[in-house]
């Protein structure tokens, strides 16, 4: 075999793996039929009427003088808020270091950019603060989309209960 025919095999070789390989790395076809998701629809009046948390609380010292306010929760500050947007979701978590992290997702459920204000507060199993309140954050929705919020707590095992409180701007 001359040199010419070697280098030849060798390239007919190489591109007859490279297409294998390229070949093996495509994807399979999915099943079901992909679709696009749907503008976000929002019943704010139904959140607005779900009962009560049955958890911890802060109530206060005279019977019936406020409305309780659930912890490990998420506390509107501003009742117009409750007619534009919705808690999709409420996380907590223990970090790596033993702090804990809190979470809020939120969907603005209005045809306008809205900006909120959030800050979290950290209880011990009585339900004293044991670290100051957090300084208040913004968070910019746009319009039909989600919004997150993050804080974590400085303090470590004390932290039992939390509180989100949100804020209109």
């Amino acid at each position: 075999m001359s040199r010419t025919q070697r280098v030849a095999a060798i390239a007919g070789m190489t591109a007859l793996v490279a297409t294998g390989l390229a070949a093996s790395m495509v994807l399979p076809a999915s099943e079901g039929i992909a679709r696009e998701n749907r503008v976000v629809k929002c019943k704010t009046g139904k959140a607005r009427k779900a009962g009560y948390y049955d958890g911890a609380a802060l109530v206060a010292n005279v019977a019936r003088s406020m409305t309780p306010i659930d912890l490990n929760a998420v506390q509107f500050t501003d009742k117009a808020l409750t007619k534009k947007m919705v808690v999709e979701g409420l996380f907590a978590r223990r970090t790596e270091t033993d702090t804990v992290e809190v979470s809020a997702r939120f969907v603005n459920c209005t045809k306008r950019q809205i900006t909120i204000r959030a800050r979290s507060s950290f209880m011990d199993d009585v339900q004293y603060p044991v670290e100051p309140t957090s300084a208040w954050q913004r968070v910019t929705i746009q319009p039909y989309a989600t919004g997150v919020y993050r804080e974590r707590s400085m303090k470590r095992d004390e932290v039992k209960y939390y509180l989100i409180e949100i804020a209109g701007e």
